[in-house]
């Protein structure tokens, strides 16, 4: 392709040349027809040339094309769907929930979620893989797990009697599990007494990254007895 560009600028500034020097030899013998005509013969013969070289190198290009226009050979598709047949894994397209197939009726499957059996169209169905229902599976426990564990927080501690490590402790374990489980408020019942386990306690509070303010609870709910935090 260079050396194509490179002869291409040559026989452009070859022919800008020539007609250069034709047009002033044609007027410098203006009054000799003989000369013009000479000149004219000369000009012509070149651009003669100059077709015959560009010829040339329009015939070359397309044996370059047809070496480089290889066959491009189509891959295998080896992604082809396989059919679905009785206990296989499936679950419906575009949906999350796995279920297994129980039964083939022509173009139906008769599909077991969980306790619940569902008549589908074999269409809607699409396989799912062990290590995908396993990591479903997985997920899905996880989310359970959250859930039964969110149901079940009290969205309240009482350490009041305890001993000021001992508090602490317990106030650490539980504001973890309330951003866990993405809690947004929860109140610490440490009483008044001297102050030292309240201070204790918003001590660290200020040094956890998931605590967005903490303030005393109202007065008429317990006061500076009960420390209110709101989670990020």
């Amino acid at each position: 392709l260079a050396e194509a560009k490179q002869q291409a600028e040559r026989l452009i500034a070859e022919s800008n040349a020539k007609i250069e020097s034709t047009i002033r030899q044609i007027k410098e013998a203006q009054a000799d027809k003989e000369k013009t005509k000479q000149v004219r013969q000369s000009l012509s013969e070149f651009r003669e040339n100059i077709v015959a070289s560009s010829d040339t190198h329009q015939e070359v290009n397309p044996i370059r094309k047809k070496v480089k226009q290889k066959p491009v050979t189509q891959p295998q598709n080896t992604n082809l769907k396989t059919p679905i047949v009785t206990g296989d894994t499936v679950r419906m397209k575009g949906q999350t929930v796995t279920g297994e197939i129980l039964e083939i009726q022509g173009k139906k499957a008769i599909v077991a979620f969980g306790v619940i059996k569902s008549t589908v169209d074999l269409e809607k169905l699409e396989k799912v893989s062990r290590n995908q229902r396993a990591k479903e599976n997985k997920s899905s426990n996880t989310r359970d797990l959250l859930h039964d564990r969110k149901l079940n927080f009290r969205q309240d501690i009482d350490v009041r009697g305890m001993r000021g490590d001992e508090a602490l402790q317990a106030v650490v374990y539980f504001i973890d599990d309330a951003i866990q489980l993405s809690v947004s408020r929860v109140r610490i019942l440490h009483g008044t007494g001297t102050g030292a386990l309240r201070q204790i306690i918003r001590d660290y509070l200020r040094t956890v990254p998931g605590v967005a303010h903490f303030q005393d609870e109202h007065v008429q709910f317990g006061g500076a007895g009960i420390t209110v935090i709101d989670l990020d």
